[in-house]
């Protein structure tokens, strides 16, 4: 065996070694999705219907840390389906309250149900929450807006599920309401250069990891098949 052979075999398994640590290092802990599959991960609902933004009570009792990102989704029957709204880590063996909007305007949130974690998300959605402050109750409610705008292709009925419930919740009226939907309109379509037809094309589903650039592993992984003719 032959020197250049050795070396391609030591290569090989400090990568193999060292790769899922580094992987980890780089995202920060393992992806909500995954830790729900590995059965160490709970998500509850914890705000009721018309709260802006909602809170989710995320609770992880695995030994590694898991990583919550802006643009997870979290579905539910019984409750509304949900985004995450801002970027958190859960320390292993605790809990942690996270943000959310809710993607589901015709469903009312209910407190206290369980949320499953699904593995995709929403282009002009997850871009809204970039643009957002979750911790600013103004900000949230236009990032809100804008959302329940996206999810209805731009024909939102305000007179059902969670609108209703936000009316009520900010005792505000419904003209003001309806101007504040309008406001919002204009305002997605002026940041995503789009008319009123076009904001249906806003929510294209596509999976967690689409669009991501290559990571230096990535790079390395392919540098190494062309060395290996693979």
């Amino acid at each position: 065996m032959n020197i250049r052979v050795l070396s391609i075999i030591f290569v090989i398994l400090i990568f193999a070694l060292g790769s899922g640590y580094l992987s980890y290092s780089v995202s920060g802990g393992t992806a909500l999705k995954d830790a729900y599959s590995n059965g160490n991960i709970k998500v509850i609902q914890k705000t009721s219907a018309g709260t802006v933004p909602h809170e989710v009570i995320i609770t992880n009792d695995g030994n590694v840390a898991v990583k919550v990102k802006k643009g997870d989704v979290l579905s539910s029957t019984p409750s509304q389906d949900l985004v995450i709204g801002e970027d958190k880590k859960v320390a292993s063996n605790s809990n942690e309250t996270v943000k959310a909007y809710c993607i589901e305007p015709s469903q009312r949130a209910v407190a206290n149900t369980k949320l499953l974690p699904v593995n995709s998300t929403y282009n002009g959605v997850t871009q809204v929450i970039r643009n957002s402050n979750p911790l600013d109750p103004e900000s949230a409610y236009k990032a809100q807006l804008q959302i329940y705008l996206i999810m209805s292709g731009g024909n939102l009925n305000i007179y059902t599920g969670e609108p209703v419930a936000i009316v009520d919740t900010k005792k505000i009226s419904w003209t003001q309401f309806r101007q504040d939907v309008s406001n919002a309109k204009s305002d997605l379509m002026k940041t995503f250069n789009v008319n009123e037809s076009e904001i249906k094309d806003l929510n294209q589903k596509q999976g967690l990891n689409v669009g991501n650039p290559q990571t230096w592993i990535d790079n390395f992984s392919n540098w190494l098949k062309g060395l290996l003719g693979m």
